[in-house]
Formats: C-alpha cells, sequence, structure tokens
C-alpha cells in the first residue's frame, strides 16, 4: 500500500512511518519545511518527503495527486495547548483551516482514498466524575484555543463524512509519550532533566508544575499501531478515543522516572510551571476501538518510561 503521512517529522508522524515501513509499505510524508527531515529519526528517504504546509491548499493538493496514496494520515497539527492561549489564531488555521484544506483535497481525487484523521481527547476538556471513563459519547468541553480548534475539526469531519461521502475515520488519542518525544511534554520533560542531572550538567533536581492532574498516558508505538489499525478496520464517520484506561497523576509518574533514573532527585515546584486552566481528571475508554480493530496496548507501562529515559541519555550524550 501506498500511505501519505501529513506531520511525518513529529513525534507520532516518525513512529506511524516507521512502524508502515516496517509493514512493508510505500510510506511518504508531508512536513511544512521537508529540509533536514532524515534528522528527526525518520525511516523515509528525502524523495519521500515534500513540504506543504497546511494553510497552503493548492500545494497540499498537489502533492496528494502526485502521489495517489490508498490512504492518509493526518497527524500535521499545531499541538500546544499552552501556547495556544498566546496565539490562537495559529491553531485555527492549522488544525480547522488546515483539517478543511485537506479534506478539499482528498475529496477531489479521481480515486479518493480512506483518511485517518487525528484529532485529541483535549476536545473532552472538563470531564465530570460520573462520566469516566471518557466514552466516544461524551460532550466535548473544551478549555484552550488548541482544544476548541480540535473540537471544531473533528466535527467538521463527521460533517464531511456525512454531507460529502468523505471516506474518514476520526481518532481521538489520550495523552502518549515514549522515544523521541519532544521536552516541551511532561513525561519527556521530566526525563530530559533526571538525565541531564545523570550527566552532571545541572543540579540533581527536577522543576515540576501541577504534580496532582491525572491522565491517561499510552506508549506513542501502540498508539501508531491504533492508526493503523483504524485504516484497515475502522468505519467511516466513526470516532475512536486511543487510550490505556488507566489514570496516572503527574506525581507517580515522576517518582518512577526517579526510581528508573541513576540519581535520587529533589522536586522543585515553579509556579510558572503551572498551566493557566486544566483538566483535574481525564481517563478514556478503548473499548469501541477495541471492539472494532481488536486494538489492546502491548507495550509495558515501565518499559516505556525506561525506553524514554535511554532516549533521552542518546540524544544528550
Amino acid at each position: 500500500m501506498r500511505f501519505l503521512i501529513t506531520g511525518v517529522s513529529g513525534f507520532a508522524g516518525t513512529a506511524l512511518a516507521r512502524h508502515l515501513s516496517a509493514d512493508g509499505h510505500d510510506v511518504f510524508g508531508t512536513t511544512r519545511h521537508a529540509d533536514g527531515v532524515t534528522a528527526t529519526g525518520s525511516p523515509l528517504s528525502a524523495d519521500h518527503v515534500f513540504a506543504a504546509p497546511l494553510d497552503d491548499a493548492p500545494r497540499l493538493a498537489e502533492v496528494i495527486n502526485q502521489i495517489a496514496p490508498d490512504g492518509i494520515f493526518h497527524l500535521a497539527a499545531f499541538t500546544n495547548p499552552a501556547a495556544s492561549f498566546n496565539d490562537p489564531r495559529a491553531a485555527y488555521r492549522a488544525n480547522l483551516h488546515g483539517s478543511l484544506h485537506l479534506f478539499a483535497a482528498v475529496r477531489s481525487l479521481s480515486n479518493p482514498c480512506r483518511l485517518v484523521w487525528v484529532g485529541s481527547s483535549d476536545v473532552y476538556g472538563l470531564v465530570e466524575a460520573r462520566e469516566l471513563p471518557v466514552t466516544e459519547s461524551n460532550l466535548f468541553r473544551p478549555l484552550s484555543p488548541y482544544a476548541v480548534s480540535k473540537a471544531a475539526a473533528d466535527l467538521a469531519a463527521y460533517q464531511w463524512s456525512r454531507a460529502h461521502g468523505l471516506d474518514v475515520v476520526r481518532m481521538r488519542p489520550f495523552n502518549h509519550t515514549g522515544p523521541g518525544q519532544d521536552a516541551q511534554y511532561v513525561c519527556s520533560d521530566f526525563a530530559r532533566q533526571l538525565i541531564t542531572a545523570e550527566r552532571g550538567d545541572r543540579p540533581a533536581q527536577v522543576e515540576v508544575g501541577n504534580l496532582d492532574v491525572t491522565r491517561d498516558f499510552s506508549d506513542v508505538r501502540d498508539v501508531v499501531r491504533a492508526y493503523a489499525l483504524a485504516w484497515e478496520r475502522g468505519s467511516a464517520g466513526e470516532a475512536y478515543n486511543v487510550c490505556s484506561g488507566v489514570p496516572r497523576t503527574a506525581r507517580e509518574i515522576l517518582e518512577a522516572l526517579i526510581g528508573l533514573s541513576a540519581i535520587d532527585a529533589t522536586v522543585v515546584v515553579r509556579a510558572e510551571r503551572q498551566r493557566r486552566v486544566d483538566v483535574p481528571l481525564l481517563v478514556g475508554s478503548a473499548v469501541k476501538l477495541h471492539t472494532a480493530t481488536g486494538w489492546t496496548p502491548k507495550i509495558s507501562w515501565d518499559q516505556t518510561l525506561r525506553d524514554l529515559l535511554d532516549d533521552w541519555r542518546r540524544r544528550v550524550g
């Protein structure tokens, strides 16, 4: 099969490219700037990566028509909830308008293909305790511009599936981590601080924000496997949570990482690391995804954290 991954140089895009390539598929990708994509660890050669920004609709359509893929995985996005407060329009342009450009390009193909659109569990926002674990039918109560942009695009994907017959499967991944993740995200941030302290480059301490938030984490390698299975077995127009169903506090994650590291780090709370607004508890149900595709997580949480620490040892070493 020929697959196209938008945002192929990103964290999940790189992991998905590896997964699909390992299964013998011909994989292509788009990035905002194609130069240097191999530096991310992507398995794709330079001639399989194209510069196609989401806000350039003609260019996006040109690349898709040139590749003529059997399937598209849309991972390109504005991904930082905290940063979206400073530039909400950038979040809307990338996540909503970029998705609309992609929908139109796929619909215009002479042989339209299946699109796996990747959203976010942030669309659920301020869930109530009685609603846990969150299912796909839960109300949207987004709390950040990022979450609003993803919620709008999620609804747009559904509308295009019904009004225009677009073969799109909507994914709602919960938090995920693993090797290759940027340090702006909590697990990778903790790991980076610990490993640089292991090397003696900083004091044996970890600076943190709110450690009492509870989230549902999975390994990115399990998450991208869910995307591939959704392309193969998901139903057009449907939405699927991708999650472990296991609640973990930031405090538990940090303590586990410290236990796996070579130092006994102290914890320093910094007010500037607190989010403006935050969801205190978010745990999902992946029953619908499992029923449709057979997907279940395979990588243990302990292995995920060990691999994340080892990855940072390689990066800083």
